[in-house]
């Protein structure tokens, strides 16, 4: 980033709202002249870690949760007997559900301890106790300052002792957990950033954000001149986050191909939608398709509705949901946020912190009951049947990749007898797409009625290796397959096992629920549990730690422990 704000000569340089929006380290490598829209690299420090974070709030008297920092899961187990069940292990550099879990029990504490370590980059990770339950929710109040110490709230709550004391500049989100019931609250955290949750701010003050953020930096700017809105809110606005994610499949990321044709976004009075799936010229133009891949936010779209009444804004929501098309080749939270917006809970007020993972399947069946009204472009699925095709290697010398292409494969069995023959190939669906350098999914082949799983790196300019996967059987139980598209990171020490062939039986043996793959997905880690007791009988092939594995590739044969043949 910072070469290229060089080497453009760029005056300014935003860093999204991602990661890089809290990194001290990229503000601090910018030369003087290039400006980073953002907080200072002392402010930075402070906010992007949670410790720091709590040690300014208890500094200033303000109340945060009790906690402290675990360097090892032990010391989890030490706080607990403590403050009790239940406790979230945070890393210091966590944010946007990474580097974050909640546990209500002891034998939780590991797994979650693990994953949080993974998925942190500092590898620093603290515990505090976690308020949670029906009373309790989350607040946020956006901020502007501009470095002078003149900060105001966008009309939430008053917050000026942190934010003065940061002598804060730009836009930043200050979030605590209050209590409906009692009104206590406590602090948790400083996002030293723009956030996804803006343009709500922007609908009912009538304010551009992003435009004020940017005039903050430019010369002679303050916080009395930028004008800001006087009056409280007007109206009441909803952010609805279309996601690739599946919540029929715990919320599971969903990789594919999206089509132009069968994309629809809602319109109307009160409807404003932010996607990057744009036709704009500013884009490129008209784009037939876009791939979703793992690198990538799930984030699809920002549907914003708002209205005079919060009944006028739901009303428009429902309205809104209803009305969106978005195809079914990549799993949506669609159906889901159509059902939260229709619930009863939502037009009473009774929503808390955990109201959606309490009713989850409730509200999904009454979002996939509203979406199915409407007539909707069906698209067409591979074919889930398993693939018994065993191929080692595949070449191809043309590595220019669009639709319709024509691909001319030579395909090299293990035997000595090698015949020529050419075969159609149709690429079937994609579950990552970082071509040409590495490509995986599935292709149709004229050499079998079956599917047949792929994974691609480049070698040379010239030629494209594969390391084939295998298909799990989802009529077999023995068979555990990928639930998603992910980087795998960890492996039971049983599949070690199987490769090992004086390792004994007893080292194959996996427990039910025991981790027998964890996988990476957008720097979050997901584990994958055993379904019953058995032993390994085989590793699926081409499975190892660091490869990406597809949705519904194999990744082992587990038989059951009174039956498994070794």
């Amino acid at each position: 980033m910072v070469d290229i704000a060089q080497r453009f000569k760029c005056t300014h340089l935003h860093p999204g709202y991602g990661f890089l929006s809290e990194s001290p380290s990229l503000a601090q490598a910018l030369p003087e002249s290039v400006v980073f829209v953002g907080p200072s690299v002392e402010t930075l420090r402070v906010a992007s870690d949670k410790l720091l974070s709590r040690n300014l709030a208890t500094s200033l008297g303000v109340k945060i949760a009790p906690g402290t920092r675990a360097l090892s899961s032990d010391k989890v187990r030490a706080f607990v007997r403590f403050e009790d069940f239940p406790v979230i292990i945070k890393a210091l550099d966590g944010g946007g559900g990474r580097g974050i879990r909640i546990v209500e029990s002891e034998k939780d504490i590991e797994e979650a301890f693990n994953r949080c370590m993974g998925e942190s980059l500092s590898h620093r990770i603290f515990v505090e106790k976690a308020f949670i339950g029906p009373s309790w929710k989350h607040i946020e109040v956006q901020i502007v300052g501009d470095g002078t110490g003149s900060v105001c709230h966008l009309w939430e709550r008053e917050c000026s002792v942190q934010r003065r004391h940061l002598n804060y500049r730009g836009l930043g989100t200050f979030e605590y957990l209050v209590n409906a019931e009692t009104l206590d609250w406590v602090f948790l955290e400083i996002n030293p950033r723009i956030q996804v949750e803006h343009t709500v701010t922007e609908e009912v003050l009538g304010i551009d954000l992003v435009r004020t953020q940017l005039r903050l930096f430019t010369p002679s700017i303050s916080i009395s001149s930028l004008a800001l809105p006087s009056s409280r809110p007007k109206g009441c606005a909803i952010q609805l986050r279309l996601t690739a994610e599946d919540p029929s499949r715990s919320f599971r990321l969903s990789t594919g191909i999206l089509q132009h044709q069968d994309i629809s976004w809602p319109l109307g009075p009160g409807i404003r939608v932010d996607t990057w799936l744009s036709s704009n010229p500013l884009f490129g133009g008209p784009s037939p398709q876009w791939t979703i891949q793992t690198e990538f936010d799930s984030l699809l779209a920002k549907v914003i509705v708002s209205g005079a009444t919060f009944e006028e804004a739901s009303q428009r929501a429902m309205r809104a949901m209803r009305e969106l098309r978005i195809g079914d080749s990549v799993s949506t939270n669609h159906s889901l946020l159509a059902g939260v917006v229709s619930h009863p809970d939502w037009f009473s007020g009774a929503i808390d912190t955990l109201w959606l993972e309490r009713n989850v399947e409730r509200v999904l069946g009454l979002g996939k009951s509203i979406v199915e009204l409407a007539p909707s472009a069906k698209l067409l699925k591979p074919s889930s049947e398993t693939n018994h095709a065993a191929v080692d290697r595949i070449e191809s010398r043309n590595t220019s990749l669009h639709p319709g292409a024509l691909f001319h494969l030579t395909l090299s069995p293990s035997s000595d007898q090698t015949t020529s023959a050419k075969h159609s190939l149709t690429l079937s669906s994609i579950s990552e797409n970082g071509f040409p350098e590495r490509l995986s999914g599935v292709l149709q082949t004229s050499l079998s009625p079956h599917p047949l799983a792929f994974s691609l790196t480049q070698s040379t300019s010239a030629t494209v290796s594969s390391s084939l996967f295998e298909l799990a059987n989802p009529n077999d139980a023995r068979h555990i397959a990928s639930p998603f598209t992910g980087r795998i990171v960890e492996l039971h020490p049983a599949l070690w096992a199987t490769q090992d062939e004086a390792a004994g039986k007893q080292k194959r043996l996996v427990r039910k629920g025991e981790s027998i793959v964890v996988l990476s997905i957008m720097k979050m880690e997901t584990t994958v549990a055993a379904p019953h007791d058995g032993f390994v009988e085989r590793l699926g092939k081409g499975v190892k730690v660091g490869v990406v594995l597809g949705d519904g590739m194999l990744i082992c044969i587990l038989g059951s422990s009174s039956t498994s043949k070794l």
